[in-house]
């Protein structure tokens, strides 16, 4: 026992030790960042200092098919909505998991408390949604539905009848058919709408003066084309796809962090400083 108390407390001690050490890495790391100007130096850095993350538990997105989803846009919102505000709502609504959870509690009240079918959680998100979409909030609303003579709490209340239909139509709603608790919302991931992102050349055509303006033709054979990861911003992407191109005139070749040419049999390379993807290892871009 006096064993197991001693190697307990040398193990507490050593996790706050490294986790203080992180965390002055950290400071380092943004200071150093915000005096260097080499992005290079900010990388070489970044692979120095260890890392300590917490990996979250996720619910997968939504599987409802296309049809349900427009059938709904169709039948709540004007047929004017734009697709960017189609979006922002659709992520409003399963980027607040936490907040669907409080709204769905006083949805679903025990014997001492009184019920609300849209609870003020959910009209603040409302409030919060009418606010980024601004003058695109009208869209939200059906010809019908003659929003010019709503008051805004009575603006805020459809809104949030709105969405309160939307989460249940995304199963964003932590209660069966039979209104038994079920297990609280999970943040949503979004790993199975991510985009298929390619690396490619950033030039649209040669930048050699004698090839006035040539297009690039895609200079990578489908059997060789690199699979790798890439770490854009705060987010990791699997599976990234390289290509490369080639000017037919001069033979340059274009790749998204470099150019190699042939000058008098000599083969030359140039790296680019305004480069959208740096190679950092065998099979790792960072943006």
């Amino acid at each position: 026992m006096y064993y197991s108390r001693i190697e307990n407390g040398i193990t507490n001690s050593l996790q706050s030790y490294l986790k203080n050490i992180c965390l002055v890495f950290w400071i380092a790391l943004v200071t150093l960042g915000n005096l260097l100007t080499s992005g290079w130096s900010i990388i070489l850095l970044m692979t120095l200092f260890p890392v300590v993350s917490a990996k979250p538990e996720h619910n997968v997105f939504s599987e409802i098919t296309f049809r349900a989803f427009s059938e709904f846009v169709e039948s709540h919102f004007s047929s004017r909505i734009s697709l960017a505000a189609v979006l922002v709502v659709l992520f409003t609504t399963t980027s607040n998991t936490d907040l669907l959870n409080l709204h769905a509690r006083q949805q679903n009240p025990k014997s001492d408390e009184s019920g609300q079918v849209i609870s003020g959680w959910m009209k603040a998100l409302a409030r919060a949604l009418q606010e980024k979409l601004n003058e695109d909030t009208d869209r939200l609303f059906k010809k019908s539905e003659n929003k010019s003579s709503l008051s805004d709490m009575r603006i805020q209340h459809e809104i949030g009848i709105k969405l309160d239909g939307l989460s249940k139509l995304l199963k964003l709603y932590p209660y069966d058919a039979k209104g038994q608790q079920q297990n609280p919302l999970k943040p949503v991931s979004e790993k199975d709408i991510e985009p298929a992102l390619m690396i490619c050349p950033a030039s649209m055509e040669c930048q050699t003066a004698t090839c006035n303006g040539q297009a690039l033709i895609q200079n990578t054979r489908d059997r060789d084309v690199p699979r790798v990861t890439l770490v854009k911003g705060s987010r990791i992407y699997d599976n990234v796809h390289v290509l490369s191109g080639k000017c037919t005139c001069c033979n340059t070749k274009y790749y998204a962090d470099h150019e190699t040419s042939n000058s008098d049999g000599t083969q030359m390379r140039f790296y680019l400083s305004s480069a959208k993807y740096l190679k950092i290892g065998q099979s790792v871009w960072v943006d």
